[in-house]
């Protein structure tokens, strides 16, 4: 038994040794150099002589891309920059066409018919050619064809745009924003009855969908019609829309025909006050020759009633939210980058 102790001892003693002793310096290592392909990045390479920057290009239309989620822009969202840099990204690589799509959406969002109205003409052209030049995804020709028929309405053309938000929903099924824009342009023509059939689809019938500022646009759409023709608002609108848009987001949606119809939608939301009144001004000063005289009588008799409500109000000059309004189909060419 000792000898086996004594043996396990002398193995294990050694080993202790070695443990407490302290291990020489190790040398440095010298970093390992890493070499990034920046082809494979999605950033893409620097420019270089005799070379297009296609990574460039992609990153410029992603930025733009990415403002239009579900296809089309936060309400109030400022587009500039981004037509900037599609109008840059355009010479940088003509031979593509991702860069005009993506203008011509942004435009259209924006009611920029001036600036757009000409791109929309040709893409759509060019994706009917076979073999068509452009491959157009069904969303971003949506977009388009939503944006011209909005052009249409603006310049007093509702026939041509009925007739486009006709095939939209023919073709791609009805959806909460092609119902409200064709309820906006019977509306512009003084057929609120008609208007409110396809207003009411949109608020109260369809499921609701992202983005859920369209659902509450249809039932601003569906309020207005319903109060120019005197007729009694369902308890469940007005839930739906707050329900669906609790800030009134839609107010800021840039696709109003005419524009200042904006200002009547807001005043039909407010309790008597000088708020209120404002905007019914605002709405009766800025309403172009285009505007059925019964919506004006309509305007006027809520803003007789209101100042039974409400003394002491005082206007100097129109709201701010219509002034230096576009009205017509005029564009929005004061805000936005030039075409060269």
């Amino acid at each position: 038994m000792s000898s086996r102790l004594g043996l396990v001892m002398g193995l294990l003693c050694p080993m202790l040794a070695m443990a407490q002793s302290p291990l020489p310096p190790s040398e440095p290592v010298p970093p390992r150099k890493v070499v990034r392909d920046c082809a494979l990045s999605i950033w893409g390479c620097p420019n270089r002589p005799g070379t297009s920057d296609s990574g460039l290009y992609e990153q410029i239309v992603q930025r733009a891309r990415s403002q239009l989620q579900f296809g089309q822009i936060s309400p109030g969202a400022d587009l500039s920059k981004s037509i900037t840099e599609l109008l840059d990204a355009r010479h940088m690589a003509p031979e593509r066409t991702e860069a005009s799509v993506t203008l011509a959406m942004a435009y259209a969002e924006l009611g920029a018919c001036a600036e757009g109205s000409a791109l929309f003409e040709r893409i759509l052209t060019d994706s009917r050619t076979p073999p068509p030049p452009i491959d157009l995804q069904w969303k971003d020709r949506q977009a388009i064809q939503l944006g011209m028929a909005l052009c249409q309405s603006l310049r007093g053309e509702h026939a041509l745009a009925t007739a486009q938000y006709q095939r939209l929903l023919l073709a791609d099924g009805p959806t909460h924003r092609v119902l409200y824009r064709l309820g906006d342009t019977l509306m512009a023509q003084g057929r609120p009855e008609e208007a409110s059939v396809f207003y009411s689809q949109a608020c109260l019938e369809l499921p609701p969908l992202q983005p859920l500022v369209n659902v509450s646009r249809s039932c601003a759409g569906l309020l207005a019609a319903l109060d120019r023709r005197n007729s009694q608002r369902p308890l469940r609108l007005m839930m739906q829309l707050r329900r669906n848009d609790l800030g009134l987001r839609f107010l800021k949606m840039a696709d109003y025909v005419p524009a200042v119809e904006r200002d009547y939608y807001q005043a039909l939301l407010l309790p008597f006050g000088c708020e209120r009144e404002s905007l019914l001004i605002g709405y009766l000063r800025g309403a172009p020759a285009s505007v059925p005289r019964a919506y004006l009588r309509r305007a006027e008799e809520h803003l007789a009633e209101n100042r039974a409500h409400t003394t002491g109000c005082t206007l100097t000059a129109p709201p701010a939210s219509t002034i230096n309004r576009p009205v017509a189909g005029s564009g929005t060419a004061a805000q936005l980058p030039q075409q060269p």
